[in-house]
């Protein structure tokens, strides 16, 4: 009997230690760069179930990959799946908010979630647009110094449409002084998807600006760090090398 509750206390222990070792970030951004975003949601409910993952930056964390994971799914064109994922974001960002309706980032956040709601329904633009684009001035008013909010704003300033204030020129300003500012500071460059995804989007605003060469360079830069990042290396590279040729 006492070696069987030995036995059983052991494996608690192992069970917690196991679970205790996960680091999110880091699998987050394994999982990233290898090209499987699509384990983000295990991952996520994991998280979301984990008792000792639950102050509001914990959430904050969270709601960050469901960020990306929504983002995602769009570009997959898995509308039915980014839908349902991001009913699951704005609920946790509505629980967020109530208490936190200063936060920088999480301002940041829902006007990006927001903007999803847009690109899948763009009927409700006229509704969601103006409390859109008031949290991201918001956001960036309170920490505009904060590299995540920036790249946040730059966001919704790259995918308006110029009649409503959007500007290709000023996100690219934005992301390259979010850029400096992880550049300058490491812990804002260790496991962050986020600071890959910009270097990607400054690549790819430069394409759409005809600045071929810097978006060349952004790419390259990308490919020397994670010469496996397949989203890089197998399309948006050898895209751009072939429009170069023409």
């Amino acid at each position: 009997m006492i070696k069987k509750i030995l036995l059983l206390f052991m494996f608690m222990i192992t069970s917690l230690l196991a679970d205790a070792a996960i680091d999110y970030k880091a699998t987050a951004f394994k999982l990233y760069i290898n090209g499987k975003m699509n384990q983000w949601q295990s991952l996520i409910d994991k998280m979301n179930s984990d008792v000792n993952f639950k102050t509001t930056d914990d959430k904050l964390e969270i709601l960050n990959y469901y960020y990306g994971l929504v983002g995602h799914l769009i570009d997959k064109k898995e509308k039915d799946e980014a839908s349902k994922c991001l009913t699951k974001a704005m609920k946790l960002a509505d629980e967020l908010y109530i208490k936190n309706p200063d936060n920088a980032v999480l301002l940041g956040l829902i006007s990006n979630l927001t903007g999803f709601q847009i690109a899948l329904s763009p009927i409700k633009a006229t509704v969601l647009a103006k409390g859109m684009l008031s949290k991201s001035k918001k956001s960036y008013a309170l920490a505009p110094g904060n590299p995540e909010v920036i790249i946040l704003h730059s966001n919704i300033q790259l995918y308006m449409p110029e009649i409503f204030g959007g500007d290709k020129q000023k996100a690219l300003s934005g992301y390259k002084k979010a850029l400096k500012i992880m550049e300058l500071n490491p812990k804002y460059m260790k496991n962050n998807w986020m600071y890959i995804q910009l270097l990607t989007s400054i690549g790819l605003v430069e394409e759409k600006l005809n600045n071929l060469e810097a978006a060349k360079a952004a790419y390259k830069k990308i490919l020397d760090m994670y010469p496996d990042y397949a989203h890089v290396r197998d399309i948006m590279y050898p895209r751009l090398l072939e429009r170069m040729k023409s």
